[in-house]
């Protein structure tokens, strides 16, 4: 996996390649040499704050992937120091801007062009996007005309026609500083359909095309002639990658001229823009969650649909159009004086659900033509017709078959049956596996991006004051106080080699998605059971979870007994809403759970075991309200303690999680490519947790 430590070398920032968006970044190769956004900032942070130097050679790539690489650089603190040391093509020339020195080496070229896109629709479909390219290139072009002095209108001149600078041309038009190396000025005619960027953008476009257009009618990702293209279309600045729309940066100098005036829906604002795309997205997850756990969808038919743009009524009927076909073949209405109708579903799409099923286990339905099936039986299943000389030749055919769905997705069918398999049964066991880290949190909260998430708890003087003789009421006073966590993203590589499948390794490719399940779980109760053993800081006071400031820590450590629970509680008890000036506001927290470590265990349940007392004074009054739980990452095997117990209050808990917006679970996604030696998936799981709340919990270090 490459890092932001990959782009530095002799303490100056590398800008090699294509310029891919963040999303891109997992499925790239080891030799592919490209540069994102999140790779950028992690160099930054380990560069000085002062000027910085940068290195760039690129073609270009991924417009909003630029602009947020722009937008990086030039807010670094000592600003940049930007040399182009071959090319600065399309979005690589948008990120030059950024530069407070612009510098070009003597044989470097700069490039600006309109954005660039790929459509399929209808009429309708073919303007909106057009609309979408021609706002893209109009914010561009501001941050050109900033950057360089010349009006937008100047910049949108240069950029339909394509324009190349030389080194000279780029510093006399203002695109540059100054040349690194004085060069004698000689003019530079580079045609348009023989320059190496255009070459490859029409490659791309092709490859592209190619894979949209794909309308055979046995793949259910193929798309319907008439349906609505994407909102906005897939825009590039270089034709060599699609465009990701889902988080556009606005770039600098927003306000742009618009001669002729722009269709409503595309005056709208970049951030209502992003809000439109979110809720899209956000709408199809959720209508299509239930029927994915119940394995009557396919992730890969979801993803498909939200990476096509379609909104989410039309979204809504392809879906259930899929499940429909879902249904055994035959299946008829009710006789009667009604309508009849009869579900008839296309041969390879049963086929694939079959050999899915059979894989998983299943013995009825469509899965019992296949029962039994194991790997090396399913690509020879797969091969077909296409049966080599032996047994071994006739297994690397199968793990390239394309004739049913997998050739939709870039992907041969092999592959995507295995991945569909990989991933309904890592999360099935995901489902199955206990989660003891849900004994602190609450509900989960919902990341629609890698950004920061904020709990905002209100407070304040709410207390009911003394009506003046005038009719006047006293304001009451509101308050505040805002936690803050991040989702992370963690995975590994799962390769299914041709050797496993032609050993027929079935026991390895059962085995992965429950050691998968058990790596997220662990991952999950990492995260969220350090916070309570480091006692991690709350970011709304600084201070940590547990302290004294809180009245959330025992001023002197005790074991577990009725006397110190009972001061614990009694803590609980008297905790005030933030921000209140009336003494009797308290919140009245009861505990309900005591967290201890294993060393404790049977303390804890012998404290919780409801017994009969001897006498009235050694009645254990707390025995029925606290249930006992032992979590190992609290011990000192863990680097905590076995002697701290805490109690915890589910009304209030002190820890938030949260899944990013539709992987509520870990997933399998196979890699592109047709590799007949093997079968490349990536399993990751998108999680984030932080402290939020000392009010519910209590800590007591332990005798």
């Amino acid at each position: 996996m490459r890092t932001g430590s990959d782009l530095i070398f002799n303490g100056e920032l590398i800008l090699s390649g294509s310029v891919i968006d963040d999303s891109q970044v997992g499925w790239m190769w080891e030799e592919d040499v490209f540069f994102a956004p999140s790779l950028v900032r992690q160099a930054l942070g380990q560069l000085s704050e002062g000027r910085v130097t940068v290195r760039i050679n690129s073609v270009g790539g991924h417009a909003n992937a630029g602009e947020q690489i722009r937008a990086m650089l030039a807010a670094h603190p000592g600003g940049c120091r930007i040399i182009v040391e071959g090319l600065a093509a399309s979005a690589a020339s948008l990120i030059l801007m950024a530069g407070v020195e612009r510098i070009m080496s003597a044989g470097s070229h700069i490039m600006i062009h309109d954005p660039l896109g790929v459509i399929i629709g209808n009429e309708d479909d073919a303007r909106r996007h057009a609309d979408h390219l021609s706002l893209e290139a109009n914010t561009y072009a501001a941050v050109y005309a900033a950057a360089s002095g010349k009006t937008v209108e100047e910049v949108r001149a240069l950029m339909k026609a394509e324009t190349w600078f030389g080194p000279e041309t780029a510093v006399a038009e203002g695109f540059a500083d100054r040349v690194e190396e004085p060069v004698t000025a000689i003019a530079i005619e580079v045609p348009r359909e023989m320059t190496a960027a255009r070459q490859h953008y029409m490659a791309g476009c092709a490859q592209l095309r190619e894979r949209l257009a794909a309308n055979n009618p046995q793949s259910r990702a193929a798309r319907p002639a008439s349906s609505p293209a994407a909102a906005g279309g897939q825009s590039t600045m270089e034709g060599n990658m699609p465009q990701d729309d889902t988080n556009p940066t606005p770039a600098a100098n927003p306000a742009t001229p618009t001669p002729t005036p722009a269709p409503a829906q595309m005056q709208a604002s970049p951030d209502s823009i992003v809000a439109q795309e979110r809720a899209r997205v956000r709408a199809i997850r959720e209508m299509s969650a239930p029927h994915v756990t119940s394995g009557r969808l396919m992730q890969a038919d979801v993803d498909a649909l939200i990476d096509e743009g379609v909104g989410a009524n039309e979204a809504g009927t392809r879906l259930m159009a899929t499940m429909a076909a879902q249904e055994p073949l035959g299946r008829s209405a009710p006789q009667g004086n009604g309508p009849r109708s009869s579900i008839q579903r296309d041969e390879g799409e049963t086929r694939v659900t079959a050999m899915i099923g059979a894989l998983m286990g299943e013995t009825e339905g469509p899965a019992t033509q296949f029962r039994g099936m194991r790997l090396r039986h399913l690509a020879m299943e797969l091969a077909g017709s296409g049966r080599g000389y032996n047994d071994t030749d006739t297994i690397r055919r199968g793990m390239r078959a394309t004739s049913m769905m997998g050739g939709a997705y870039g992907v041969s069918d092999f592959a995507y049956i295995t991945t569909e398999v990989m991933n309904r049964s890592l999360q099935q066991a995901y489902q199955r596996r206990n989660a003891s880290w849900q004994l602190v949190t609450g509900a989960p909260l919902t990341a629609t991006d890698f950004r920061e998430l904020h709990s905002v708890r209100f407070g304040g003087d709410f207390s009911l004051k003394p009506v003046k003789e005038n009719g006047e009421y006293q304001s009451a006073v509101l308050a505040d106080e805002t936690e803050g966590l991040k989702v992370e993203r963690r995975g590994r590589t799962i390769n299914l080699t041709f050797e496993a499948v032609v050993n027929d390794d079935m026991g390895a490719f059962q085995r992965i998605p429950t050691e998968f399940a058990m790596a997220a779980r662990t991952m999950e109760n990492s995260m969220v059971w350090s916070l309570l053993r480091a006692n991690a800081k709350l970011k709304s006071d600084g201070k940590a979870l547990f302290h004294t400031d809180h009245g959330n820590l025992a001023g002197s450590n005790a074991a577990i007994t009725a006397a110190a629970v009972a001061a614990a509680r009694k803590a609980m008890w008297e905790q005030r809403a933030f921000g209140t000036a009336d003494k009797d506001d308290f919140l009245q927290i009861e505990p309900d759970r005591l967290i201890v470590p294993p060393a404790l265990e049977l303390v804890a349940l012998q404290f919780a075991t409801l017994t009969t007392p001897a006498t009235d004074g050694t009645t254990n009054p707390y025995k029925a309200s606290l249930t006992p739980a032992v979590v190992p990452n609290l011990g000192a095997a863990a680097g905590g303690s076995d002697t701290a117990w805490y109690l915890i209050s589910s009304d209030m808990p002190p820890i938030a999680h949260a899944y990013l917006e539709g992987y509520a679970a870990p997933t399998v996604q196979t890699i592109e490519g047709m590799n007949p030696d093997m079968v490349v998936m990536n399993a990751r799981h998108i999680f984030g947790a932080a402290a939020v709340e000392h009010r519910g919990a209590y800590k007591n270090a332990g005798a």
